[in-house]
C-alpha cells in the first residue's frame, strides 16, 4: 500500500526562476519549491497548510462558500485543476485564478460576495485576492527567512 503523498501546490507559473523570493503563481518560497522534492511528508503538509490558511484569510474577505458542492461541481465540469482534498475557501480561489475572474453567476457556483465586496465586478475580485495573497506571503517571508543586514560597527 502506498503511503499518501503531499501533491505540490505548484501551478505552473514559477516567477522564483527570475529572482522572486515568493512565487507570484503558487506563493511558497523560493527554497520550499527547490527542496520540495527532498522534503518529508510534514513538512510538505506544513507548507500547504500556510497556504491553505492564508487562501482562507484572502477569500472569507470577499466571498461566502454557500455551497460546497456546487463549488466543486462548477470546477469539474470546467475541467479545471484543483486539490480535491482541499478547503472550498481554495476552491474558490481555484476558480477565481483558472477564470481570472470572470465568472457569470456566482450562485451556480455556490458563491456569494460579502457586502463588503458587493461594489466589485468578479475579475476585481480575483486581483484584490492573488495580490493580497501575494503580500501576505511576502510579509511571512520577510519575517521568517529574511536574513537581517550586517551592519558594520
Amino acid at each position: 500500500m502506498q503511503a499518501h503523498r503531499t501533491p505540490t501546490p505548484c501551478i505552473g507559473l514559477c516567477s522564483t526562476t527570475y529572482g522572486d523570493s515568493v512565487c507570484r503563481g503558487c506563493k511558497r518560497f523560493a527554497h520550499e519549491i527547490v527542496d520540495w522534492n527532498r522534503y518529508e511528508e510534514p513538512q510538505k503538509q506544513a507548507v500547504v497548510a500556510r497556504l491553505a490558511q492564508l487562501i482562507a484569510e484572502v477569500v472569507d474577505r470577499y466571498l461566502l462558500v454557500i455551497d460546497a458542492d456546487a463549488l466543486e461541481a462548477a470546477l469539474q465540469s470546467a475541467g479545471f485543476r484543483y486539490r480535491r482534498d482541499a478547503s472550498s475557501a481554495w476552491w474558490a480561489y481555484d476558480l477565481f485564478r483558472q477564470t481570472k475572474g470572470r465568472i457569470g453567476q456566482l450562485t451556480l457556483c455556490g458563491l456569494r460576495k460579502l457586502p463588503e465586496a458587493d461594489h466589485l465586478e468578479c475579475p476585481e475580485i480575483w486581483e484584490i485576492m492573488n495580490q493580497e495573497f501575494l503580500a501576505i506571503s511576502e510579509g511571512h517571508y520577510e519575517r521568517f527567512f529574511r536574513q537581517p543586514l550586517a551592519f558594520d560597527d
